[in-house]
């Protein structure tokens, strides 16, 4: 277990839970958590599992595994377990505000004092998950009496139950992901007739990604118009890629930092995602209409609200490989005809960026304590 004191600081802090160690794991989450931590080190330190990251502002849990158990049960028990350490860490630092990463950590709340600020990320778990979907409504219900703020990323509120909503009412806050300042805008790539588009997906390729469906977009791109499109994967995943036979029509770049896959995304013409389910506010989409990269979306209520009517966006009725062309052929014409600009696509992305995003944040949830008064934080 990895735990730095810190000297007592002068203004109140928030502390963030997160199972995962979120400097080393892929997820949007973790980026989220990432961003926030590096983006306001004066307000924010961390809760989660132990890494190679050495900071007096980071409390590395150290969580057993346990077999059949999941990693949120896992991260459960070790706070109990070490809530003594985690309590002297919380006082050292101020902390005034909890915020926790997904509902069921709200039991967390109980155990150590200040307000408690939780955040749904996505519509929840799959209704193909009977056990782990009740008890996520279960413990929405008692946000309510919990939690002194929901926070909810996108605008889709459904991995809420309709009645612990109301219940909340002015508690509710909405945000959209955020990016790191690395990803920054930058002309297309060159684009003749005889060139494939070059197009990316980025992230996990897990259930809630659709996979099937992308993996038939790449088989049916092939067959159907040889050379007009590569694609491109960043993430961790491509092990699943090559299962299905298609590692030799895809570019693997693998995981990458920040930098490096802002510098990729750049590399490329167009982003791509094709979620069915459980779907927020993805990183990958403001990361990639950041750089200037234009982007084929499902039309799912999460990202229809976040993005309906930003220029560069396209979404996609149907959830079939000949939509998906259609749409990439149509971006592909009007590239090639000079009609789309990486500079007016990265420019309605601004107020997301984290210079802006995270501060507003952070702010919000100091607001919750009654020291934000005495400290001026209005």
């Amino acid at each position: 277990m990895n735990v730095a004191r810190a000297n007592t600081p002068a203004t109140p802090r928030v502390a963030f839970f997160h199972q995962n160690d979120v400097f080393e794991t892929q997820g949007g989450i973790e980026r989220y958590v990432a961003t926030i931590f590096e983006g306001a080190p004066e307000r924010v330190v961390l809760v989660s599992a132990g890494g190679p990251r050495k900071s007096a502002r980071l409390f590395g849990l150290d969580v057993k595994p346990s077999t059949g158990a999941p990693r949120w049960v896992q991260f459960l028990r070790a706070v109990f377990a070490q809530r003594k350490a985690i309590s002297a860490f919380l006082q050292d630092n101020d902390v005034q505000v909890l915020e926790f990463s997904r509902p069921e950590y709200i039991f967390l709340g109980l155990l150590f004092p200040g307000k408690r600020a939780v955040t749904i990320h996505g519509t929840g778990p799959g209704p193909g998950n009977r056990l782990h979907w009740l008890l996520h409504h279960a413990c929405c219900l008692l946000l309510p009496f919990l939690a002194d703020r929901v926070q909810i990323v996108g605008r889709d509120p459904s991995g809420v139950p309709k009645v612990a909503l109301r219940m909340l009412g002015e508690k509710v806050a909405f945000f959209d992901a955020w990016y790191d300042e690395s990803f920054t805008p930058a002309p297309l790539p060159p684009l003749a007739k005889a060139d494939p588009l070059r197009i990316f997906y980025g992230g996990r390729i897990a259930p809630q990604k659709n996979p099937k469906l992308l993996f038939e977009i790449i088989r049916e791109s092939a067959r159907l118009a040889p050379g007009d499109f590569q694609f491109h994967y960043f993430g961790a995943d491509f092990d699943a890629i090559e299962r299905e036979g298609l590692a030799d029509l895809v570019v693997n770049h693998g995981f990458l930092g920040p930098q490096a896959l802002a510098e990729a995304m750049r590399s490329c013409h167009l982003g791509l995602m094709c979620s069915a389910f459980g779907e927020g506010s993805p990183y990958v989409v403001v990361e990639g209409l950041a750089c200037g990269r234009p982007y084929i979306l499902p039309t799912l209520p999460t990202l229809r609200a976040a993005y309906h009517g930003n220029v560069g966006v396209r979404f996609v009725e149907r959830y079939s490989a000949q939509a998906y062309l259609a749409a990439m052929r149509a971006v592909r014409s009007e590239m090639l005809a000079g009609d789309i600009d990486s500079m007016k696509i990265a420019a309605e992305m601004t107020s997301r960026a984290r210079s802006h995003a995270v501060p507003r944040l952070v702010h919000d949830l100091m607001r919750l304590t009654p020291r934000s008064i005495v400290e001026g934080i209005a």
